[in-house]
């Protein structure tokens, strides 16, 4: 294991599953916010290869013990939001269904481009963000429409192949969170919630195995709160 402390940012190199239970104290964090792997087959590296996650990110069983430990990380009134798309929609709901927390809300993500869809389908255009909550959760916004806009591109500038836009996650965290409360993201690959939370001056816990992609992160993070010490 190994963790970075940059500004207002824990970052932890290993298994989330591990390590989420020493990291956050239990009912403290006001929100997950994170992009599993879903619908995986080869590797992040952009090899091809098969990835040996892909079996286990594509069950019901490992994402409903994640969940259970992410949910025992929130408070009351705190939310998970988690990216899917509607290839894992099934596995997401079982999961759901094993925990017991039902999802809130499904909130349509258009991206704003068209995929290439095969010979047999239509081209996608969207893909999807999970909301569950809290017994206590309200969202900030209640009247956000459950279609929202953000701009996906084929560049990816931090070079992940699943990077999100870091709009997307700001979108998520402003609506749900308020500055200097804890959001944590399990699946933090490149970062990019940990920049939308330091933006927003939230604290940030962050979790990823791949030490390529942490190194991406903890660099990414740290940029982002000069970027605030320096403009905010």
């Amino acid at each position: 294991m190994r963790k970075e402390v940059i500004g207002n940012a824990e970052l932890y190199l290993g298994d989330c599953l591990e390590l989420m239970p020493e990291a956050i104290p239990a009912m403290s964090a006001a929100a997950c916010v994170t992009d599993p792997p879903y619908g995986i087959n080869t590797k992040s590296d952009g090899s091809g290869k098969l990835s040996p996650w892909g079996d286990i990110c594509n069950s019901a069983f490992w994402y409903a013990e994640w969940f259970r430990v992410a949910k025992s990380r929130l408070r009351q009134d705190g939310c998970l939001w988690t990216c899917l798309n509607w290839r894992s929609l099934a596995t997401f709901q079982k999961a759901s269904c094993d925990v017991r927390w039902p999802i809130e809300s499904l909130m349509i993500w258009d991206k704003k481009w068209i995929g290439p869809g095969g010979q047999k389908g239509l081209r996608p255009s969207y893909e999807m963000v999970a909301l569950f909550a809290g017994d206590d959760f309200s969202i900030d916004n209640r009247g956000l429409p459950d279609v929202q806009a953000f701009k996906w591109s084929s560049i990816k500038p931090n070079g992940h192949p699943a990077e999100k836009p870091v709009a997307l996650m700001d979108f998520l965290i402003r609506n749900s969170t308020k500055p200097g409360e804890v959001v944590f993201d399990p699946f933090m690959g490149s970062g990019t919630t940990g920049e939308a939370a330091m933006g927003l001056d939230r604290r940030f816990v962050g979790f990823e195995q791949d030490p390529q992609w942490f190194d991406v992160a903890c660099r990414r993070i740290e940029q982002s709160q000069r970027q605030v010490k320096m403009f905010g």
